[in-house]
């Protein structure tokens, strides 16, 4: 299934707020990119229903950038929101509810959760990833759309590294 991006950044709000933790926004953004770049390295689909873009600080989901820009650097003190066109109201938008994606996502959480916003930027920056990739073919032009097979081939090539090793390591 997929879900929109801000069903998963609440759920890493909740998370995050169950440790007493706070979340700006650009750590938010990285935490989605993480996840939707993993899962689609396990299993060859997206997570998210919107495109990942290039922007100069690394991958961007806009629908998420545009709910939470007004809290620039400091923490987000509120769940994303989507408009309800039946009821004319905003409505908070709910976590996925699917357990193996909850466990999925916790994962996500305590791999990548520990590490600052400029810290998971950087990281996204790595030569070669996908961010990089887009951002030099793009020409440093913002809004480039990161290809989801380049997402998917990266992650799955970063699982098998992580296998590989783990073999080599047992075979030691």
């Amino acid at each position: 299934m997929i879900y929109s991006p801000k069903a998963i950044a609440n759920y890493f709000l909740e998370l995050a707020a169950a440790q007493g933790e706070a979340i700006s926004p650009m750590k938010l953004q990285k935490l989605v990119y993480y996840a939707h770049g993993w899962y689609a390295g396990h299993t060859g689909q997206p997570l998210i229903n919107e495109a990942v873009e290039a922007w100069p600080y690394g991958p961007v989901i806009p629908s998420l950038y545009h709910e939470f820009k007004r809290y620039g650097s400091a923490p987000i003190r509120s769940k994303a929101t989507d408009f309800d066109t039946v009821n004319f109201e905003f409505s908070e938008v709910q976590p996925p509810a699917d357990e193996s994606l909850k466990k999925f996502l916790a994962n996500v959480w305590v791999s990548y959760g520990r590490f600052t916003p400029i810290a998971l930027s950087t990281m996204t920056h790595a030569e070669g990833s996908p961010w990089d990739q887009t951002w030099k073919s793009a020409q440093g032009v913002k809004g480039a759309d990161i290809p989801f097979e380049l997402i998917t081939e990266h992650f799955r090539a970063c699982l098998l590294y992580t296998s590989d090793a783990a073999d080599e390591e047992d075979s030691v």
